[in-house]
């Protein structure tokens, strides 16, 4: 995705991973405090693993799309956004996202790199279906999926277990008529 993003008036851009960010991401994967809030579960990581796993997202790809969210007016990389498991055949793809440092969360960053990656997953992709997952008790990030077009399509019961308890996973989806 070309760094053009940056005029619109969305207060981030999106652009590819670099190996620049691996620092970063290796504190951000070892945030034990951002996982509390996604499905995924926090394991604790070596730079060289995630060094590995920084190669392979900046690899090209045929089924995901890495991506770093930058703030427009500084640049600083302040999060990731993935289309993940993207099947070309039924044109849909799975939307994940996280802010890696908890300033700058709440602050409608989010918001924004959902926006621009939607836009970029339809117009540019031409993939006519996102869905995602999120924890049921997360309603910060819920409220921030249904502010952007997602709806809440299912609800897997205790299907993740965070926190010495186990939790709900809504299942959410957007298709392209849905923003039209």
């Amino acid at each position: 995705m070309a760094d053009d993003r940056r005029e619109s008036s969305e207060p981030v851009y999106l652009r590819s991973l670099e190996m620049g960010d691996l620092a970063r991401i290796h504190r951000w994967h070892n945030d034990h405090q951002m996982y509390v809030s996604l499905t995924g579960l926090c394991r604790f990581v070596s730079l060289a693993s995630v060094e590995q796993w920084l190669r392979e997202r900046i690899a090209y790809s045929q089924s995901e799309v890495a991506l770093a969210i930058c703030l427009t007016n500084d640049n600083t990389h302040i999060g990731n956004v993935y289309l993940k498991r993207i099947n070309w055949t039924n044109r849909h793809a799975a939307l994940a996202i996280f802010i890696g440092d908890d300033a700058h969360r709440s602050e409608g960053y989010g918001s924004a790199a959902v926006r621009l990656m939607v836009q970029y997953a339809f117009k540019d992709l031409g993939l006519h279906r996102l869905y995602l997952e999120a924890l049921s008790d997360n309603e910060h990030a819920v409220k921030l999926y249904e502010k952007c077009g997602f709806k809440v399509e299912g609800r897997l019961r205790k299907h993740v277990y965070k926190e010495g308890e186990f939790k709900d996973v809504l299942l959410m989806g957007l298709c392209v008529e849905d923003i039209a």
